[in-house]
Formats: structure tokens, C-alpha cells, sequence
């Protein structure tokens, strides 16, 4: 009786122990991202919403509010200074070059970058005041202004707006619904109380704006000013 044969196969055999680690490992840090994205994106839907802007011809009322306070900028104050500071600085007429009157020339041209010289240093040293603010320049060349709070403690708690005598509603009510508009730049850590100054602001009639900040940013405005526009 015949034994049966059997052959060893010459190939070598693959071993898929690492793909198949590599596979496992793939596929659960992509179930993990999208895990994570799928968190982020509903926590980002039900704590801070940024509607879309919309064009307006009406006038900004800055509002900061941080420390869970409600603190006004008075930006209108505060461009009606620098308004004044420009009408009031020296007028400075750079000379014509005539040709024979080079000397004549030279001691104009001396006089018109002393002017000068007077009206950079005087638009340096220049300080507007609102009941909250210290307000700077930070940059001649864009004209930046920065707003330095003079306290902590400024402006209004979210108690306080609710009284009949606030301070907020009182600078609502002499500002008008069809020419001005409300703009808040929120800190992270005052979102409740800017909802509760929005929801004012909107049964008062106003139209508002909103603009997250970080709590490192400084306040500056631009020789453009700032926009923050409706929502």
C-alpha cells in the first residue's frame, strides 16, 4: 500500500499581523476625528452662532463687554476729539522751488518741516477721554488709536441693566433707532451678559452687531474707523 505524499510549499508565506495593526490603528483614529468634529461642531452651534452681516448706512455705538460688564466706548466722543485735535494743528504749506532763490527756498522748506515735525508730535502726544477710556495712538502711519480702560470695574453688571435707571438704557434712549446702531465686542467670558444687552437693545428697536474678542486683544480703531455690521 502506497503512502500518501505530501509536498511543503517553497513560497514563503506573508505574515499580515502588522498590516493588520496598522489597518486597526488607522481606522480608530478616524473614527476618533470625527468624533471630536462632530463635538465641536454641536457645541459651537448651541453656545456662539455668528449670523451674517448685512450693509447699513446707520451710525455704530461701540459697546465692550467683558468681566461680564457693559462698558460704552463713546466712539462718537472720542472721533469729535480727534476731529479737533486735526482742525487745531498747525497749517504747514510746503514751499514752491523757485529757480534763482535757492536760499529763500531752503529756509521755507526748513520752516514747513519744523511744521511738520510740530504736528506729528503734537498728534503724538495727543490724548482723547471718555468716562471709561484712555485713548492713544499706537500708529502714525495708519493713525490707530487704542482704547485703554481706565478701571476693572467700569460699566454695568447684568444686574444692573436691568434697572430702570441703567446707565445702557439710558444711552439707548438718546440714541435713534432709524440713524444709530449697536455693536458689542464680547469676551469670552461675558456672553451671558452680552445677550441679556442684545436683548435690550433689540426691544428698544435697535438693529445690533457682535464681534467675538479674545481676552489679550486690545480695542483699536483705524483711520477708517471699525466696522462690526448688523446681524
Amino acid at each position: 500500500m502506497r503512502r500518501k505524499r505530501y509536498f511543503t510549499s517553497q513560497h514563503p508565506q506573508q505574515n499580515l499581523d502588522s498590516f493588520l495593526d496598522i489597518l486597526t490603528n488607522t481606522v480608530g483614529v478616524l473614527m476618533f476625528i470625527s468624533l471630536f468634529i462632530t463635538l465641536v461642531a454641536v457645541q459651537s452651534s448651541t453656545i456662539v452662532r455668528t449670523p451674517l452681516a448685512k450693509e447699513t448706512d446707520k451710525q455704530v455705538n461701540f459697546f465692550e463687554i467683558s468681566g461680564n460688564r457693559v462698558i460704552y466706548l463713546d466712539n462718537k466722543s472720542v472721533s469729535q476729539q480727534i476731529k479737533d485735535l486735526v482742525r487745531n494743528l498747525p497749517n504747514c504749506v510746503r514751499p514752491s522751488y523757485i529757480p534763482g532763490l535757492v536760499d529763500s527756498y531752503l529756509y521755507e522748506f526748513k520752516e514747513y518741516q519744523n511744521c511738520v515735525e510740530t504736528q506729528v508730535q503734537q498728534i503724538k502726544d495727543f490724548r482723547a477721554e471718555t468716562k471709561y477710556y484712555e485713548i492713544e495712538l499706537v500708529d502714525l502711519k495708519s493713525l490707530s488709536w487704542r482704547y485703554n480702560p481706565k478701571s476693572s470695574n467700569n460699566g454695568e453688571s447684568g444686574i444692573e441693566l436691568n434697572r430702570s435707571n441703567s446707565e445702557y438704557k439710558n444711552i439707548l434712549s438718546k440714541l435713534e433707532t432709524d440713524q444709530d446702531y449697536v455693536a458689542f465686542l464680547v469676551r469670552p467670558d461675558s456672553f451671558a451678559t452680552f445677550r441679556q444687552a442684545r436683548e435690550i437693545a433689540w426691544k428698544a428697536g435697535f438693529d445690533v452687531g457682535w464681534e467675538p474678542q479674545t481676552p489679550e486683544t486690545p480695542i483699536v480703531f483705524g483711520s477708517g474707523g471699525r466696522t462690526v455690521g448688523v446681524q
